[in-house]
């Protein structure tokens, strides 16, 4: 691993080009998992792919995927093939719906590389010379606080927090955020809030995440919008289907279109 990742900081020291700040890519992050986290992203990317834009979703989960599982779809080569330098980024995207590509994570190996800065950094160069290929580049982190996780978001455009309604959710995506901007600085954070029994529930979780953040790490979080919970969803996850496909007319695919939209706006609700 010393002679690979040697090898990879010579490959991103000789590397020039950086992303335009086009806001294409976004990535999702939660401060624990059972958030909805991939449930959220995967129906998000399905929206803007909807709405014409050419999305590519990365599932960088590369030991507990289910983006994969989720759509019923088994991959031969995955994140983790990339990761460890058996097969160039170009090869991963699959399509799996019109405008809409996956670069599938994996699950159950635990021989894998450490994801240190240099292949991350060797990661987003290589998604440079496919953004000419995409309006969107959406990736799915791990859930939690990992180090290499918080490195992701660091070299995104735009970042999304989702959390739930319930306290120990809000507190742990608090400490994600402190965390994050204690190590890298300030940034804009947006957040989603999951799981909602109505808008107001999650307006409440907004203020109550934003007045700690305000007031304690002097840095406000944008409100990108709420999702109400939904028994269908699970529906959708068992039978391997996307939500938003099978259930146009819900009010939580009209909330996901918001969102959608709003992320293609680069626009917050103020609260």
């Amino acid at each position: 691993m010393i002679g690979q990742a040697k090898r990879l900081a010579e490959l991103v020291k000789n590397e020039t080009q950086y992303f335009d700040a086009k806001n294409k890519t976004i990535a999702v992050t939660s401060g624990k998992g059972g958030t909805g986290k991939s449930f959220f992203i995967l129906n998000l990317a399905y929206q803007l792919s909807l709405m014409g834009k050419r999305v590519l979703l990365i599932d960088m989960d590369s030991n507990l995927a289910n983006i994969d599982v989720m759509l019923n779809i088994t991959s031969e080569i995955t994140i983790s093939d990339f990761l460890q330098n058996r097969v160039l980024l170009k090869e991963l995207p699959t399509n799996v719906r019109p405008n809409m590509d996956v670069i599938f994570g994996d699950s159950g190996r635990l021989k894998l590389p450490e994801k240190r800065r240099e292949i991350i950094d060797y990661l987003f160069l290589s998604l440079q010379r496919l953004e000419n290929n995409y309006d969107k580049i959406l990736i799915d982190t791990g859930a939690g606080v990992q180090a290499d996780g918080l490195y992701i978001l660091s070299k995104v455009d735009i970042i999304t927090l989702l959390i739930n309604p319930d306290p120990t959710s809000v507190m742990d995506g608090y400490a994600l955020t402190k965390l994050f901007l204690n190590e890298y600085g300030k940034r804009e954070i947006g957040v989603v809030v999951n799981k909602c029994d109505n808008k107001e529930e999650g307006e409440t979780s907004f203020k109550n995440i934003n007045t700690a953040t305000t007031h304690f790490l002097k840095t406000s979080l944008k409100y990108l919008g709420t999702i109400n919970y939904d028994n269908d969803v699970y529906r959708s996850i068992k039978e391997q289907v996307i939500f938003s496909e099978e259930y146009p007319g819900s009010e939580l695919v009209t909330q996901i279109k918001n969102i959608a939209r709003n992320s293609l706006l680069n626009k917050s609700k103020v609260l």
